[in-house]
């Protein structure tokens, strides 16, 4: 279930213009007294008396925020039309999914950067002995938590000011013509995810860190305002953290940075507090929280696709060329999609979410065996499953006529895995079983899906990861070429080194030119793959190819 609502209460608080803490007040404005009163919007966690008991509740909510706003995000970037459907040079650049600079690239690179904040927090809960934590609410969610009502709908400017506004740090000057867009498209504006991290820093670090007289920098100057606010809820005794509370051990559990670092996505691993308290500084300072390290936060980016920036356009108004493909906003399954094999494929996605999750949580809660296959399979959801077909929905219709479709990204019913390992597996079983069903049942019902390369080559994994399931797994388990490996390659790589000469989704040809696809992936020979601006493979991607090597390349 997701993580309970908490009440919000109003705190009057007297603070510095330049205070950060103004960011938690109720939207952001350029005020010029040096001192004013500002309504804090705090919530009461009065219900959670110990210290553990609001790090839970908070930590919880965040994740939830977390992986609400990657999902949108994703869903955002997806919308976007693809730079042959328009004719304006400055619009193609914007739309070029080859460049760095384009819109959806940059998208992209920030939800990609909520998932790494994601497992840090699922990093945070593991540390005090919690379990992981991958709820959210469906959309809209109704939950008086998020910055604003969260939708997955198109990209546009109203929904564009929203997320400049909500990852907008304390000293944020000269937007204030996007809060009021953004005010007017969500309703009364309130960016609590900062309060969420800010209350968070605060719970992890000690109470004398937050004394008067240390250091000026703004994220420990706002923890110490913060402290004098939180303090009037309950004393201090029932914010701070104990050494007790921390569990070092949990090390083995947690997601490892080298299982995920690609590019700005940083995933925080940790064994005390020090460790934490700077993981919770760091996302804060990427994106929710009420601080920024500059050009590399959210909120720049964000501002800059607003804005224009790059030599691209702003961001066009309603009224003007419009970016988007007709998608529907917070879609549903049996609602907005009437054409069949649209929805099959629709269902597919969902298919594939809920195996991407189970995997997240399974990898989590088990520091065994058979973890690097986990983290390869949920590598493959991500980039070679969940992500193009994603995107291939965006391009088919969901009525029959012009208005077309989008992932619904519905979350499974029963979202978290059972205790014991064997039952894990259960599920999985399951849910592949499911998804084997729904892709033979896509290839007898149209022509098109019956000899879609890419569908094929998903029966076959999916079969291959039913036969190692069902044969039991055990330390030391053989790789799979079916499985594990052809499920690394995504389709535009495919097509890529199909035109270099190398057939990426043939067995023969990936053994054959198994050395260079090694050296090419690993940056260590030969022109890189994938090709920039595209992110470069996991250190999980490289050694798995490499231990099918040195296994003798099952097939």
């Amino acid at each position: 279930m997701p993580a309970p609502d908490f009440n919000w209460i109003s705190v009057e608080v007297r603070v510095p213009t330049r205070s950060p803490l103004r960011t938690l007040a109720a939207g952001v404005t350029e005020a010029a007294a040096p001192q004013e009163t500002v309504t804090i919007q705090l919530p009461d966690l009065t219900r959670w008396p110990a210290p553990v008991d609001k790090a839970r509740i908070l930590l919880e909510s965040a994740a939830e925020v977390e992986h609400a706003l990657m999902v949108q995000y994703l869903y955002a970037a997806y919308s976007l039309k693809g730079s042959d459907e328009v004719q304006d040079p400055a619009q193609q650049a914007a739309l070029d999914e080859s460049s760095p600079d384009s819109w959806s690239h940059l998208l992209l690179g920030i939800a990609r950067e909520e998932m790494g904040h994601l497992m840090t927090v699922q990093n945070l809960l593991l540390l005090l002995g919690l379990p992981p934590n991958l709820e959210r609410e469906d959309f809209p969610p109704r939950k008086d938590l998020y910055p604003f009502s969260l939708h997955l709908e198109p990209l546009s400017q109203r929904s564009l000011a929203k997320y400049v506004v909500a990852e907008a740090p304390g000293n944020a000057e000269g937007i204030d013509d996007i809060v009021e867009i953004a005010r007017e498209s969500a309703g009364a504006m309130i960016n609590r995810v900062g309060v969420l991290y800010g209350l968070l820093g605060l719970v992890f670090v000690r109470e004398e860190d937050v004394s008067p007289g240390g250091s000026d920098e703004d994220w420990d100057d706002m923890l110490r305002q913060l402290a004098e606010v939180a303090y009037q809820q309950s004393p201090p005794a029932t914010w701070h953290l104990p050494e007790s509370a921390f569990q070092p051990q949990s090390v083995a559990n947690q997601a490892d940075p080298s299982d995920w670092q690609v590019g700005d996505l940083r995933v925080h691993r940790m064994a005390d507090r020090a460790a934490a308290v700077e993981a919770i500084r760091d996302i804060g300072e990427q994106g929710e929280g009420p601080t920024t390290e500059g050009e590399r936060s959210h909120f720049e980016r964000f501002l800059g696709v607003y804005r224009g920036a790059a030599g691209l356009p702003p961001f066009p108004r309603a009224g003007e060329w419009v970016p988007t493909r007709d998608v529907p906003t917070d879609p549903r399954l049996d609602a907005d999609f009437t054409d069949p094999r649209t929805k099959r494929w629709a269902q597919l996605v969902d298919l594939r979410y809920a195996l991407l999750l189970g995997f997240i949580e399974h990898y989590l809660r088990t520091a065994g065996d058979n973890r690097d296959i986990l983290a390869g399979w949920i590598v493959a959801e991500m980039r070679s499953r969940v992500a193009f077909m994603a995107r291939r929905l965006t391009g088919m219709s969901r009525d029959g006529g012009t208005a077309r479709a989008a992932a619904p990204f519905t979350l499974p019913s029963a979202l978290h895995l059972p205790d014991a390992e064997a039952e894990r597996w259960t599920v999985h079983r399951e849910r592949t079983e499911a998804a084997i069903a729904k892709v033979e049942e896509m290839q007898q019902s149209d022509a098109a899906d019956g000899t879609d390369a890419n569908l094929q080559s998903l029966l076959a994994s999916d079969r291959a990861r039913l036969a190692f399931i069902d044969a039991g797994p055990t330390p030391g388990s053989m790789t799979s070429f079916a499985r594990d490996i052809r499920p690394l390659f995504r389709a535009k790589d495919i097509e890529h080194m199909v035109n270099l000469g190398v057939d990426l989704s043939r067995y023969e040809a990936v053994r054959g030119s198994a050395q260079s696809i090694l050296q090419r992936v690993s940056g260590t020979g030969g022109r890189p793959m994938p090709p920039p601006p595209d992110q470069r493979w996991t250190k999980v991607q490289i050694e798995l190819f490499e231990r099918w090597i040195a296994e003798g390349f099952p097939e």
